[in-house]
């Protein structure tokens, strides 16, 4: 799970995000300066001037320091042009305004993910997970779990979806050849990784079991079938 994992919806109210902060100020308790900001940056936003909304939201978080909200349209910019580091730091000075904010938590982890911050992000993950109990959301922590070499919590991690029915009705997409791509249910991306843990703690045979057990639930699994000619390449190496 990449940029993918922020939902449309999450991005399409975070674009709204604004404008329902100025809905929610009476007309009169709104100075000239905030006024005129607010347009600059919607204005800004509607010609796709992503340099000059970032200036109005500063302005704009100068006169309201305080304003989760504007930190996360802030954070949005920033994540969406592919400014990481910058995305995290605003998203994190957001969770810490408001800890109930999930878009910021999701840029947050995301954002933590993309620059190798494995530790900091898989804890915003942890607690975006606390909070929606999204299988997607457990299935990124799994991977990255195991990438941290905490291999019994992303068992545990894996064990979970493949334990609930609900993970039989996600799909998980996966790279095949010539670009193309090829679906597999969620539970079954567990299994995988269960496998990936065993290979990863060097227990080759086992490791191997599982990933044949993958292919037995998703024949020509492409990325499957791949990694099992390697694990079997560097078995024969030995």
């Amino acid at each position: 799970m990449n940029k993918a994992l922020l939902s449309h919806a999450f991005i399409g109210a975070a674009l709204a995000l604004f404008g329902q902060v100025r809905e929610a100020m009476p007309e009169d308790s709104v100075s000239r300066e905030l006024r005129k900001q607010s347009i600059i940056y919607n204005t800004a936003m509607a010609f796709n001037d992503p340099a000059v909304a970032k200036i109005a939201l500063y302005n704009l978080i100068t006169e309201d320091p305080g304003n989760h909200k504007l930190y996360d349209s802030l954070a949005l910019i920033y994540y969406r042009y592919n400014q990481n580091v910058s995305a995290a730091l605003v998203a994190q000075q957001a969770v810490r305004l408001n800890p109930d904010d999930q878009f910021a938590t999701e840029i947050a982890a995301t954002a933590l993910e993309q620059i190798g911050a494995l530790d900091k992000a898989l804890t915003y993950y942890e607690k975006l997970y606390l909070s929606n109990s999204n299988l997607n959301i457990l299935y990124k922590m799994s991977f990255l779990q195991m990438e941290l070499e905490r291999f019994a919590e992303a068992d545990t991690s894996a064990d979970i979806i493949i334990g609930d029915p609900a993970a039989k009705e996600i799909t998980i997409v996966f790279p095949a050849i010539d670009n193309a791509e090829q679906e597999a249910s969620l539970d079954i991306a567990a299994h995988r990784i269960k496998a990936m843990i065993e290979e990863a703690k060097g227990n080759t045979d086992l490791a191997k079991a599982k990933y044949l057990e993958v292919l037995q639930m998703k024949p020509g699994l492409q990325v499957v079938q791949q990694q099992l000619r390697e694990l079997t390449k560097v078995k024969k190496e030995e």
